[in-house]
């Protein structure tokens, strides 16, 4: 997702897991710090969904 945007640092790699709350089923993504932030309070949002985890993979 990150790197079809022009405002991406491209720095500091993440790692994103989150749960759906309804299923259990644990999906991750990948982001780039600046927009690893952005994600976490979209997820936050949603009532079917909860942050697992966010990992940074290098930098």
């Amino acid at each position: 997702m990150c790197e079809r945007s022009a405002d991406c640092s491209k720095d500091d790699a993440c790692q994103l897991v989150i749960r759906n709350n309804d299923t259990g089923i644990e999906t991750v993504e990948y982001y780039c710090k600046a927009h690893l932030v952005g994600r976490i309070c979209e997820v936050e949002a949603e009532d079917g969904l909860a942050v697992v985890d966010a990992t940074k993979l290098w930098s």
